[in-house]
């Protein structure tokens, strides 16, 4: 760390340092910053130009190996940069997944993952950034050209239709459809008013 950066910056960088490893109970992180057009400091871009040539390469690698159609490769290259990728995961070509904080991703056994598909783990605002972790349950189905953003949970064989822009979570057996993305389906349990158990 720079040591001429503001205390609050600091601070703020080891908040997030923590949240990234896992180490908080929050899902998202929040931060106040001031316009993405200016020097945040939670840009790696702000970082120097070892740091940002590092994240952009291995955002490169990873873009790549989305758009190949080798499900195994994309698996292994997401677990390896810190993802948590269940078993019979399928990863359509294509897909866009962030690639800046990858180990914020949970994805568990059987999810299928449609062409064009982006799922998000950070946003800059206009005045703040946000760090999220996204889960998305085991069966789960996201639907091509779909947008799924940071700290989002979809929840147990839920399904994202195509191009629906997912802001809130998706619970467990739902269908949610539109932009933004809203549920059309509930769980059977739900439905009855009991809560779902799945």
């Amino acid at each position: 760390m720079k040591t001429d950066e503001p205390e609050n910056l600091r601070q703020t960088k080891h908040r997030l340092a923590l949240f990234l490893a896992g180490e908080t109970e929050e899902r998202i992180f929040k931060h106040p910053t001031a316009h993405p057009s200016r020097p945040t400091g939670l840009c790696h871009c702000d970082q120097g130009l070892f740091a940002t040539i590092r994240v952009y390469l291995r955002a490169i690698l990873l873009q790549l190996a989305l758009q190949l159609p080798f499900n195994n490769l994309k698996v292994w290259l997401l677990r390896t940069m810190g993802a948590r990728i269940g078993n019979n995961v399928y990863i359509s070509a294509c897909a866009w997944i962030d690639p800046l904080y990858p180990q914020l991703l949970t994805i568990e056994d059987e999810v299928f993952i449609g062409s064009k598909a982006r799922i998000m783990t950070h946003e800059f605002r206009i005045d703040e950034f946000r760090a999220g972790k996204v889960f998305i349950r085991r069966g789960a189905f996201i639907g091509g050209f779909s947008l799924i953003a940071c700290g989002i949970e979809i929840g147990q064989r839920a399904v994202v239709a195509g191009g629906a822009v997912v802001g809130s979570d998706v619970p467990a057996g739902a269908t949610a459809i539109g932009n933004p993305a809203r549920i059309v389906k509930r769980p059977k349990a739900e439905k009855k008013g009991e809560p779902c158990n799945e």
